[in-house]
């Protein structure tokens, strides 16, 4: 029951998420309408792999996230619950980061050609920088997707956060309250 929770809270996330990444750096659902080839490929297969990205990100950070909580409410050591706003912007960040992974890995795997403009790997592969130059690269890459993912989760964090608000609080026995808290 709470995997189909999480995975509906994950294609809401990720469906959200995508919207919000089509904006950025291109409009893909504009590239979609348009169609025909660019110096990126087929513009449709490289919106739609874009898109697809962003939810199977969704639908991979969503478990992931409720795992996470489920370990995290666990422990007795913190007695505060998670705010709404706070854990639906994990969730979207977490989302954000597993949509950077992926689309280094569609490029790295010839899903979408190399050498185009959206290309991240393009930058790495003409990296004149040492080691620590290309890490710093690809963290950029991964980190460009944090933004957009940021405004799905503020967006979100209204309609959503609740839900995961109480998935963290849930099994937890209630608080007692102390003598400070008492109106006399």
């Amino acid at each position: 029951m709470i995997l189909l929770r999480l995975l509906g809270i994950g294609v809401a996330y990720g469906f959200t998420f995508m919207f919000v990444k089509s904006l950025f750096p291109e409009p893909f659902v504009l590239l979609i309408m348009q169609g025909g080839t660019s110096s990126e490929g087929d513009l449709t297969t490289l919106a739609l792999v874009y898109m697809a990205v962003g939810l199977l990100a969704g639908l991979i950070a969503a478990p992931i996230f409720g795992a996470a909580l489920l370990l995290r409410r666990g422990s007795n050591g913190d007695e505060r619950s998670g705010s709404r706003l706070v854990l639906s912007l994990a969730l979207a960040l977490l989302t954000g980061t597993i949509s950077g992974v992926l689309t280094l890995l569609v490029y790295a795997y010839g899903i979408l050609p190399p050498g185009g403009v959206l290309d991240p790997l393009k930058l790495v592969r003409n990296s004149v920088h040492s080691a620590p130059g290309v890490g710093l690269l690809i963290a950029w890459t991964i980190a460009r997707d944090l933004l957009p993912a940021g405004l799905a989760g503020l967006f979100l964090s209204p309609l959503i956060g609740g839900t995961l608000q109480r998935l963290y609080e849930a099994g937890r026995p209630p608080q007692q309250r102390s003598y400070d808290q008492y109106d006399y």
